[in-house]
């Protein structure tokens, strides 16, 4: 379930500034967002690796490797708690002593895992909330998915948010307090990867531009330690480097990296940003 840029736009302030480092722990999600490249997302890494979870002791090795300074987002390119050992990376990771940020639709999640994330203190904690089928799987809502809704709405949990894009499913629009939903809409394209009947794709950015969230420097680990670019890359076309081998640090060391800046300069050549929303011309090139 990525950190969507609506999500982050209508949160404001309750996301904290720096880098982060976004986890997908699987490849594959039952959710079945529309607005979601899910599927051009699992045939790209399928190709690459046979992994489907992130296992916990690749996810240590990795995390090993990255400053505590970097805040740690589980969202990524699918819903993360579809891996059983996502509450464990969590708490690892906030062990550590990263900030965390959680970004989840709770499917996958167990009554005992939001115990568990009850007791730490999380930077930011969004429900991406089910909707009536417009968009989602409304299949997931359950008893059991309905018992989760209400022990995170009876939570002592500061930072959480409740968002829907689109209409709450109805068994669940009784249960969360009106003031505590935020309504989005899926504006972002991801880079052209959406279905151009769902969300428009923007037209290429030409000449220098830049990124304005910055997400250069808010990367994306995937299951086989790969790191792309960012939330947009569901396609891999930038991947940065592979944490289980490189340093942290090396990810924007390397050719890959340091031909993206290049191109955000102006220079010929594919980058996914051109074609993203949130790429801005710079100043000098207006």
């Amino acid at each position: 379930m990525e950190s969507h840029p609506v999500i982050l736009k209508e949160l404001g302030s309750a996301i904290p500034g720096g880098r982060v480092l976004e986890i997908t722990t699987t490849t594959g999600c039952i959710v079945g967002c529309s607005y979601c490249p899910q599927d051009k997302f699992a045939r790209r890494q399928r190709a690459v690796s046979p992994l489907k979870h992130l296992r916990l002791e690749d996810f240590r090795r990795c995390l090993a490797r990255v400053p505590t300074s970097v805040d740690i987002s589980f969202a990524g390119y699918s819903e993360p708690w579809l891996n059983p050992d996502c509450t464990e990376m969590v708490e690892h990771a906030y062990a550590r002593g990263h900030g965390i940020r959680i970004f989840t639709t709770l499917v996958g999640m167990k009554r005992r895992d939001l115990q568990r994330l009850q007791a730490l203190r999380s930077r930011v904690f969004v429900v991406h909330v089910l909707d009536d089928g417009s968009h989602m799987n409304s299949r997931l809502v359950g008893d059991k998915h309905l018992d989760l809704i209400r022990q995170l709405v009876d939570a002592d949990i500061a930072t959480i948010r409740f968002v829907v894009l689109g209409e709450v499913h109805p068994d669940i629009i009784e249960l969360i307090p009106a003031e505590a939903l935020i309504r989005a809409r899926p504006l972002s394209s991801r880079g052209g990867s959406v279905d151009p009947n769902i969300v428009e794709p923007r037209q290429p950015v030409a000449g220098a531009l830049t990124c304005v969230e910055e997400r250069h420097h808010r990367n994306v680990l995937l299951p086989n330690g790969d790191v792309t670019l960012c939330c947009m890359d569901f396609e891999r076309r930038h991947v940065l480097g592979n944490l289980l081998r490189d340093e942290y640090e090396d990810l924007f060391e390397g050719s890959v990296f340091c031909e993206i800046v290049d191109r955000m300069n102006g220079m010929d050549g594919f980058l996914l940003c051109r074609m993203c929303e949130y790429a801005h011309l710079t100043a000098s090139a207006c």
